[in-house]
């Protein structure tokens, strides 16, 4: 098993001005980032708008994206479903075509809010963890699942599973609680899910995060890690500063429609949101290619501007 650590790119998924999935264009996006210094991919997360896939539509992305990758990265895919049926259906599907993946992610199913109490996420991922003869991640990503998290109880109960590997956190507030519950264990990794907590991560002995701005800034994000595990976190903080800020004026203000935008500058073929996301308005692309003027020497990026 690959040791989940580093950054890695939530990978998006290109789609063209009718809205049609484009493959070559996802190829084309592996290719760059493999001579990237980034860690990894993970397909089909939220960046990768997987609720706007059919699983036909997922299964090609998740089986392209796997043989695109190099074989050094990390390859996590996004298989979580609202039903543990359709959820072990899919995962079956992929072990049936014998597809290479490191981790599976499975985004704690958020419809029925109230009825996800602990015992029925931990029946939930505990059952699917039985099931897979793949590591799994839990995907606790509040803002994309009607705010259902997974509480620190339940989660030290998941993290004795041997099959369950970690959590990827994308909350606002829960990674302090998340990392005294299970941080530092060697058998479970609380991975940062967003720019936004991955000091408080990395303060707590974390090892990386699944950042959205590395779509367009794979080098210049590897480089927040690097820096941390050469020199630790206080030396890490003023870089982290610049490159917060950075995203925030980019790519991070915009959600899926700016990371696309910012991609497409950078020299990837990103695409469109599929509807009904919009792509962004010509008064944010402007704003976006100021600031990348501004900061293209900064970047260790190409800027194709």
């Amino acid at each position: 098993m690959k040791e989940l650590k580093g950054i890695i790119i939530p990978a998006i998924t290109p789609f063209d001005e009718d809205g049609k999935l484009r493959l070559d264009w996802l190829r084309e996006n592996y290719n760059k980032w493999n001579k990237s210094r980034v860690s990894g991919y993970m397909a089909l997360g939220s960046n990768g708008e997987f609720r706007s896939l059919s699983d036909d539509e997922a299964f090609d992305v998740i089986r392209t994206a796997s043989e695109a990758r190099a074989e050094d990265k990390i390859f996590i895919a996004g298989v979580g479903r609202e039903s543990l049926y359709q959820t072990l259906k899919f995962i079956r599907r992929l072990e049936e075509s014998k597809i290479a993946i490191d981790y599976i992610s499975v985004l704690t199913p958020g419809y029925f809010r109230n009825a996800m109490t602990d015992e029925a996420l931990i029946d939930y991922y505990q059952t699917i963890a039985d099931f897979s003869s793949y590591p799994l991640l839990i995907y606790c990503a509040p803002k994309f699942a009607n705010e259902v998290c997974i509480s620190p109880q339940a989660l030290q109960h998941l993290a004795k599973h041997p099959n369950i590997a970690g959590i990827k956190d994308t909350s606002q507030d829960m990674m302090e609680d998340y990392m005294k519950a299970v941080g530092g264990r060697d058998d479970f990794e609380v991975f940062s899910g967003s720019l936004g907590n991955i000091i408080t991560c990395l303060r707590y002995g974390g090892k990386g995060g699944i950042i959205s701005s590395a779509n367009y800034f794979p080098n210049t994000c590897a480089k927040l890690y690097e820096i941390y595990e050469q020199n630790g976190i206080e030396e890490t903080m003023e870089y982290y500063n610049r490159l917060s800020l950075l995203s925030k004026n980019t790519g991070g203000g915009y959600g899926v429609a700016g990371v696309k935008e910012v991609m497409n500058m950078m020299g990837y073929t990103a695409g469109l949101p599929r509807k009904p996301l919009l792509p962004c308005k010509k008064e944010v692309h402007d704003k976006i290619l100021a600031c990348l003027k501004e900061q293209a020497d900064w970047l260790l990026d190409p800027c194709k501007l």
